[in-house]
This record gives structure tokens, C-alpha cells and sequence, in this order.
């Protein structure tokens, strides 16, 4: 069972060693050659540099005290040894962001006691430097082995799956197509054999999962023996309530790991924890948006990003208007009514990407391809807009056409990260989640923009968007943040 476990966490332990050795050296070979560049072109007293690069050849044990201080922050699937599933990227990344300081606090404090002088040959700016790059580069270099370990087909940890229902078949999909969690599904389990017939009732997705070449192994009856039979000792059970209740000590005399979806919807768990009542075990869901410093905290933050991101894009301020005048008529701004917090209506403002009769354009497309008003109908967008210029699709595949924005979040409409502005006819799709997606402000970027963008279904959009109103953290926003970051510069999903 945990030999494949095992070996992803060998390989997530290779793809951390590889991203701290190459910062090491990115920043070492780079301060050097910066301080010898100013030494021999005027500056000859620079502090910068004044070392062999082979003095750093010592600092091997970083990549040790690396990998250590993750696996005692359980960011090799939980327990090194028996490997499960592993955290939420955002949990990962947050975990990953305090390892790394540590191990460089501790690099630090061994040049300090070791060489007990500020004067020496090895610098203290490499460490702060490498530490923030590793901080921020290591989920990506763990990505890159994940998915040579997906293409591979190796480190995936076999499970079993329990039960149907819709979560069985949002799981199934998620693992088919995203290398991040590292779990192989063997087979599943479902229905019950009814007395007195042959004929077994199962999961109303059986045809998804046959699809998926996932075979059905038996009844709920029979999954302790055949897990025993295959050696696999993590269940994942998509269950109802009761039925769960009722197996729930048959699996414990099994299975080392049960994991539990009982519904394919939203709820808070970052930042959950387990508790305990005198003897009755639970779970505490925190939701960080009922609290007001946290808010203020957003806020805040939110305000110095974006004027630090106004400042970056100052020149396309500049440079876009004229481009817009010269390449289309109409005017450089373009401003469209949405929904805000509290569904506050406000509009929102973006470089004009389309052209000025857009509207007439839409209604003749719509009216004239079936397909393309099907397409409007479940996304509100169109893969080949003939309303967009051909400026507006350079601006709308680098996202610059959002810059304006920016505006939105300094009056307090928007807010730098968010769930996605919407208007009025999206409201239906929301349903239930709505009062509590309305509950925050609507961003510039956000979750659903760094899971696919344009390429993500309307479903999936709505999913996205109330994950994040349940379970937003400032670390869930930075993660974001980097992502988008990404995304602009890949141009991956955007139209």
C-alpha cells in the first residue's frame, strides 16, 4: 500500500532539495557577479561579493535542514512514513513560506555564532534573499514533480472509493485531470446486494466511473475484504450520513486513513480544527469573513497592493489610451453595471476592448449560430468574440484591459482578490450560495481566475467562488496572488 506513498515522498523530498540548492545558487553566483561588476567599474570598496563561490560549497546541509523542517511540518502527505492526502495548495504554500524561514533563521544563526563577526566571507543578504525565493518557488518546483509523477504513473497512492453521488464524481474528475493530490483510485464500492435476487444496485455514476477505466469491486458489503485482499489501506468514503455511521468501525478495523466527502459543497475548512467534548469528537470550521480585524486586514492590504500595482502600470496608463483611440473609434474606457457587496450595484471599469457597437454584434451572433448562444447561455462569453478588436485581444490575453479596476478597489467597490463581479441575470446560478457570495466584495482577480479562467465552466465558477468566501485567509489571498501572477504571464485561459 504505502510503496508508492513512498516514493512521492521521496520525489516531493528531491523537488524541495533541487528548488533550495538552485536558489542558493542563483542568488550566490548573481551577488557575486553584481559585486564584482561594481567593483571594477567604480566602486572598488563594494561590500558586495567579497567571497569564493566555493565558500558556500559548506552550506549543503541547508537542503537536509530543509527537507527535515517540512517533514516535521507534515508537508510529505501528512506522516512521512505512511503518506495520505496531502494539505490544500494554500495550507502547502503557507507551511512551505515557515519552513523556509526557519531553515535560513537557522543559516543565519550558525554564520552569526560561527564566524561571531559581520566581517566575514559569507553574507547574511544571500540567506534573506534565498529565503524568500525559496519560499516562493517551492510549490512550483513540487508541481513540476507532480506532474512528471502523473505523466510517469508512479507516487500515486492507491485508494478505494465508497459510495456514488455527485462528490464521488467531482472527486473522480478532479484526480483524472489534476496531478496534485497523487491519489489512484482502484475501484469503488456501491450499492447493496437485495435479499432473495442477483441483481446489485450501485452508483447512480457508474457509467462516469466505468469511463474513467475505474472498476467496481462489490457492494459496500464487501470493502474491508477485498481492501484486505489488494493490501489498501485508505478509504475514501462518499457516503450518506448513516450509512457512514454504520460502517464506520468495520473500516477502522482496517484502514489506517478514511477520508470523508459527504456532500459536493462548500464549507469552511481552512483553518479547521479537531475538538473534543467529553468524549465526543468534531470539528471547528472558522469563518475569517465574520470577523472584523480580519476585514480591516484585507482592506488594507488590498489598498497598498493595488497602489503598488498602479505604480508598476503606470506607463500603460499612459501608453493604452493612445493605442485604443488609434486602432478602433469610441471611447478609451469602458464601464458595465454589476452586483457588489450586499448586491450594491456599481460599475466597473476596463480598457474598451470591443468595439462600439458591440451590443448589435452580439444580438445578430446569437440570433444566427445555435451554438454560439449556447455558449453565451452557460459561460455569459464567447471563444471567438466577433466583438472583440484586434487590440482588445491582446489587452484581454494579458489582462491589461483590467487595469482600471484598479480605481474600483480605491473607492471600495472592488477588492484586489475576490470572487468574480457579476450581474444581475447570474444571480440564478448562484442559488443558495448568493447571500453568502455577496457577502464580501467582488476582486480583480480571484480563485475561479487561477483555476482555468475562461476555460472553467459556470458550475465550477460558482463552486470556486463560494470556496472562497468560506474559507478566505490572507494566505489563501497571497497564494492567489501568485497564481495570477502566473496565469497573466502564461496568458493561460484568458479571452
Amino acid at each position: 500500500m504505502f510503496t508508492q506513498g513512498r516514493i512521492r515522498v521521496i520525489a516531493l523530498a528531491v523537488a524541495d532539495a533541487l528548488c533550495i540548492v538552485a536558489m542558493w545558487a542563483f542568488v550566490v553566483c548573481g551577488y557575486w557577479a553584481l559585486g564584482r561588476f561594481l567593483r571594477t567599474h567604480g566602486w572598488p570598496t563594494c561590500p558586495w561579493g567579497g567571497y569564493e563561490l566555493a565558500e558556500y560549497l559548506r552550506f549543503f546541509y541547508v537542503a537536509l535542514a530543509f527537507i527535515c523542517v517540512n517533514a516535521a511540518l507534515g508537508l510529505y502527505h501528512g506522516n512521512w512514513m505512511y503518506p495520505s492526502a496531502p494539505s490544500s495548495p494554500v495550507e502547502e504554500f503557507r507551511r512551505l513560506c515557515i519552513s523556509s524561514l526557519l531553515t535560513h533563521a537557522g543559516a543565519i544563526a550558525y554564520i552569526a555564532f560561527a564566524y561571531q563577526t559581520t566581517e566575514g566571507m559569507l553574507s547574511r543578504a544571500v540567506c534573506v534573499y534565498a529565503c524568500i525565493l525559496t519560499a516562493l518557488g517551492a510549490q512550483s518546483f513540487r508541481n513540476w514533480m507532480r506532474f512528471a509523477l502523473k505523466r510517469m504513473n508512479v507516487g500515486q497512492i492507491p485508494v478505494v472509493m465508497a459510495g456514488g453521488g455527485e462528490a464521488a464524481h467531482q472527486f473522480a474528475a478532479f484526480l483524472d485531470g489534476d496531478p496534485y493530490a497523487g491519489i489512484r483510485i482502484v475501484g469503488y464500492f456501491a450499492g447493496t446486494e437485495r435479499i432473495g435476487r442477483k441483481r446489485r444496485r450501485r452508483a447512480w455514476n457508474e457509467r462516469d466511473f466505468q469511463d474513467r477505466k475505474i472498476a467496481y469491486l462489490g457492494t459496500l458489503r464487501d470493502i474491508v475484504p477485498q481492501s484486505k485482499k489488494r493490501d489498501i489501506k485508505m478509504l475514501v468514503a462518499c457516503q450518506d450520513d448513516r450509512l457512514f455511521r454504520a460502517q464506520m468501525d468495520e473500516f477502522t478495523s482496517w484502514f489506517t486513513y478514511v477520508v470523508y466527502l459527504p456532500a459536493a459543497k462548500a464549507f469552511p475548512v481552512f483553518g479547521a480544527r479537531a475538538v473534543s467534548f467529553d468524549g465526543i469528537g468534531g470539528l471547528e470550521m472558522v469563518n475569517q469573513v465574520r470577523m472584523k480585524v480580519k476585514r480591516f486586514q484585507k482592506r488594507v492590504i488590498d489598498g497598498l497592493l493595488a497602489f503598488a500595482a498602479f505604480v508598476v502600470f503606470l506607463p500603460a496608463f499612459v501608453v493604452m489610451p493612445v493605442l485604443i483611440k488609434l486602432t478602433s473609434r469610441g471611447p478609451v474606457f469602458y464601464r458595465h453595471r454589476r452586483l457588489g457587496r450586499n448586491g450594491r450595484e456599481f460599475y466597473i471599469w476596463k480598457f474598451r476592448s470591443m468595439y462600439i457597437d458591440a451590443d448589435r454584434r452580439l444580438k445578430d451572433i446569437l440570433a444566427s449560430n445555435p451554438s454560439a448562444a449556447k455558449e453565451w447561455e452557460s459561460s455569459f462569453k464567447l471563444s471567438h468574440d466577433p466583438r472583440v478588436t484586434p487590440l482588445g485581444r491582446l489587452l484581454r490575453k494579458t489582462s491589461l484591459d483590467e487595469l482600471p479596476q484598479l480605481f474600483n478597489v480605491f473607492t471600495g467597490d472592488m477588492a484586489l482578490i475576490g470572487p468574480r463581479p457579476i450581474v444581475d441575470e447570474e444571480v440564478g446560478y448562484y442559488g443558495s450560495s448568493y447571500r453568502a457570495f455577496s457577502s464580501v466584495r467582488p476582486g480583480i482577480t480571484g480563485l475561479w481566475q487561477v483555476s482555468g479562467r475562461s476555460d472553467t465552466d459556470y458550475a465550477r465558477r460558482v463552486a470556486l467562488d463560494s470556496y472562497y468566501v468560506l474559507n478566505w485567509s490572507l494566505w489563501l489571498d497571497l497564494w492567489i496572488l501568485l497564481r495570477t501572477a502566473f496565469a497573466v504571464l502564461l496568458m493561460r485561459g484568458a479571452r
